[in-house]
C-alpha cells in the first residue's frame, strides 16, 4: 500500500536557484528527447538516457549540476506518455512549457553501511524539515499531528504553483497492513449538482458555499487584469493576485472534498456510486452555467479520493453501470417512469406504488442496492 504525504517547502536563496534549475534542466531534457523523436521516431527510455550520459550531458554542461536520477525519471515520463498513445489512453506527447505548473521527481536510493541503512531523501517530521538530493536540508511544513510514519520512501515530487510556493510530496510505502472490516453498513451515493451528493441513508452534502464567493473575485480580478498595460509592473502584480484566488479556490476546493470522503468512508463498510462519463455531460450541456457547475463539483475527484481512501482502510467500493437508470426506477417496487428523464421533476411520485420522496434519495437507494448486487456475486465468486 503506498500512501503520500505533502507539506510545504520553505527553501533559502541558493535553493530556490537550485529547484529553478532543476525544473528547466528536466524541462529541456524531457522536450529535446521529443523532439528527436518526432522526427527520428520511438525509442526507449533506456537508449535516450544512454545518449543523454554519452552525449548531451556534455554538450549541455548545466545539465552536469543536476541530480541525474531526476533527468532519468523525465526520459521514463517521456516513454510513459508514448506508452499511452500506443496502448490509446492518451494523446501524442507535448511539449513543456515553463509557465505552466513546474515539477520533478526523483526516487529515493538506499544503501547499506555497518548493517545500518541509509537513503539520499530523509524527513525529520520532530524539527519540521526534509532532506533531498543537491538540495540537503529544507524546512517544511504541514501535517502537523503526524510524529512518524511507519513506511519506506520510494519518491519525492517537488513542484511550484503558480502564486510561488514550493510544494514536496513524499510517497511511502507503508508497513502498516490492510485492516480487515466485517462488512456490516452499506451506502449509495447520488452525485449531483444541486446537492453534491445525495447518500441512501438521507444524508445530503450541499456545494461549498466558498468556492461562488472566490469564483466572483477571480472574474473581478481577471476584468482588472485586461485592463492593465501588458510587461508594466501593475500587470505582473496583479497576475500574482490573480494566481493567489486561483490557488485559494483549488485549496477551499480540496479541504472540502477531503473532509466528506474522509466522513463517508469512515462511516460507511461499503460504498457504492454511479459511473459518470463528465465529459459527455459537459459537451451535451447547452447551458454554459450547467457545464461550469459539473466542472466546479469535480466528481471524478470525489471518486478518486472515496476509491483510495477506502482501499487504505479496508472498505469496498463498486461503481454500478454508467446506463443504469437509477433516477427513473422506484426504490419500492421497481416500477420504472421514464418522465423522470426531466431534470426539473425534483420530487419522485411512483404511479404504481405512490411512494414520494426525493428524486435524489430515492436514485441513492436503487445505487445501494446495485451495489448490493454487485458486492454479492464477488464474494460468491470467492
Amino acid at each position: 500500500m503506498y500512501k503520500a504525504y505533502k507539506f510545504r517547502l520553505y527553501p533559502n536563496k541558493e535553493q530556490i536557484e537550485l529547484i529553478n534549475k532543476t525544473f528547466g534542466s528536466s524541462r529541456y531534457v524531457y522536450n529535446h528527447y521529443l523532439n528527436k523523436m518526432k522526427n527520428n521516431g520511438y525509442v526507449s527510455a533506456y537508449t535516450n538516457i544512454r545518449d543523454y550520459t554519452s552525449t548531451l550531458k556534455y554538450d549541455a554542461v548545466f545539465l552536469q549540476e543536476i541530480d541525474s536520477i531526476v533527468i532519468r525519471e523525465s526520459l521514463f515520463n517521456l516513454d510513459n506518455a508514448y506508452k499511452k498513445l500506443f496502448n490509446k489512453t492518451g494523446g501524442y506527447p507535448k511539449f513543456k512549457s515553463k509557465y505552466n505548473k513546474n515539477s520533478y521527481n526523483t526516487t529515493a536510493v538506499y544503501n547499506n553501511y555497518k548493517d545500518k541503512e541509509y537513503c539520499n531523501i530523509e524527513l525529520d517530521l520532530t524539527n519540521r524539515q526534509i532532506k533531498l538530493p543537491k538540495l540537503k536540508w529544507i524546512k517544511i511544513r504541514g501535517y502537523r499531528n503526524i510524529d512518524n510514519i511507519n513506511g519506506k520512501i520510494k519518491s519525492v515530487t517537488i513542484s511550484r504553483e503558480a502564486n510561488g510556493k514550493y510544494y514536496v510530496s513524499v510517497l511511502y510505502e507503508m508497513y502498516d497492513k490492510v485492516p480487515e472490516i466485517n462488512h456490516r453498513t452499506i451506502v449509495g451515493i447520488d452525485l449531483g449538482i444541486k446537492k453534491l451528493l445525495t447518500l441512501s441513508d438521507g444524508t445530503t452534502y450541499d456545494n461549498n458555499k466558498y468556492i461562488d464567493k472566490y469564483v466572483k473575485r477571480i472574474k473581478r480580478k481577471q476584468r482588472e487584469l485586461s485592463r492593465k498595460e501588458k510587461g508594466s509592473k501593475n500587470y505582473y502584480k496583479c497576475k500574482k493576485e490573480l494566481a493567489v484566488l486561483h490557488s485559494k479556490l483549488a485549496n477551499a476546493r480540496k479541504y472540502y472534498i477531503h473532509k466528506i470522503t474522509k466522513d463517508i468512508t469512515d462511516e460507511y463498510d461499503i460504498i457504492t456510486c454511479e459511473k459518470l462519463k463528465t465529459k459527455e455531460m459537459i459537451i451535451k450541456g447547452k447551458d454554459n452555467k450547467l457545464s461550469s457547475k459539473i466542472n466546479d463539483a469535480t466528481f471524478s475527484e470525489i471518486i478518486r479520493q472515496i476509491l483510495y481512501k477506502a482501499k487504505y482502510k479496508g472498505k469496498e467500493f463498486y461503481q454500478i453501470n454508467t446506463y443504469y437508470p437509477s433516477s427513473q426506477i422506484c426504490s419500492r417496487c421497481d416500477n420504472q417512469d421514464k418522465r423522470y428523464k426531466d431534470l426539473t421533476r425534483r420530487e419522485y411520485k411512483c404511479t404504481k406504488c405512490n411512494l414520494e420522496l426525493d428524486r435524489d434519495l430515492n436514485a441513492s437507494i436503487n445505487i445501494m442496492f446495485e451495489g448490493l448486487k454487485l458486492y454479492m456475486e464477488n464474494y460468491a465468486r470467492i
